[in-house]
């Protein structure tokens, strides 16, 4: 098990970092970027790094607006990847996601090409558990940020002038796929501040819940929740554990 230095100051995580990136990741290639805020820290390190690269942005068509707006108008370099499969069409023929099964990140995100992602271990017990270099399913992800504390993220941007999208200033923590299970989180008030300000993406998403529930009752399939609507509303607060009933 290799341990992190114990450091603490923005410079010294910084000059870390870029060490990192010179000492492991190979040129030309791609950073997995989003448009959040751990992604600008990246860009940033790998443009200090002089190492060549490329930001690859893979659009789900779930993003908040003000995201797709804010990649386009400060990173136009960014290549945008679009699925030809979409999350609408799968939902109409899986089960609802849920963050023990994110099949939507690997139909909408997940790529066969080594990357760079913005990645840190104090998002998730999950993420923690993950080395800084991990190969996965033959190919490689190097996490420059793993160790970041979201306050030394936060000092990195305004140290360097870093312009990031307005949702953080609107109170948006999280600003990745509006429809998103990680957001039912708080009894639900994350998710219902994202109903309330994009309440066409959800109507959406119970309208294609409602058509599979139905689905899978014309086949006789025994669902867990008495209307798809109860469903939703437990999805919305992280209390759907089952799709089907026992």
């Amino acid at each position: 098990m290799i341990l992190f230095p114990k450091l603490d100051s923005v410079q010294a995580m910084t000059d870390e970092a870029i060490k990192f990136i010179k000492g492991n990741v190979p040129a030309d290639i791609a950073v997995g970027f989003s448009g959040g805020k751990d992604s600008i820290v990246t860009a940033k390190l790998m443009e200090l790094s002089g190492l060549p690269h490329s930001l690859s942005y893979s659009f789900t068509g779930l993003d908040a607006p003000a995201v797709v707006r804010f990649i386009r108008k400060n990173y136009p370099h960014c290549v945008f990847h679009k699925n030809k499969r979409t999350f609408w069409r799968d939902l109409s023929v899986h089960v609802p996601p849920s963050d023990r099964l994110r099949w939507c990140c690997t139909l909408l995100k997940k790529t066969d090409t080594d990357q760079v992602l913005g990645i840190r271990a104090e998002e998730s017990t999950r993420r923690a558990s993950r080395p800084r270099i991990n190969k996965w399913k033959g190919r490689t992800m190097y996490y420059p940020i793993l160790y970041w504390k979201e306050w030394q993220i936060w000092d990195f941007i305004k140290e360097h002038g870093l312009a990031y999208p307005s949702l953080y200033d609107e109170g948006f923590d999280r600003i990745g796929c509006v429809v998103c299970p990680y957001h039912s989180e708080q009894t639900g008030k994350i998710h219902k501040a994202y109903r309330d300000r994009w309440p066409k993406f959800f109507k959406r998403f119970e309208k294609g819940i409602a058509e599979l529930y139905y689905k899978r009752v014309s086949q006789g399939k025994t669902m867990a929740y008495p209307t798809p609507q109860d469903f939703c509303d437990a999805w919305y607060l992280d209390d759907s554990s089952r799709w089907y009933a026992k």
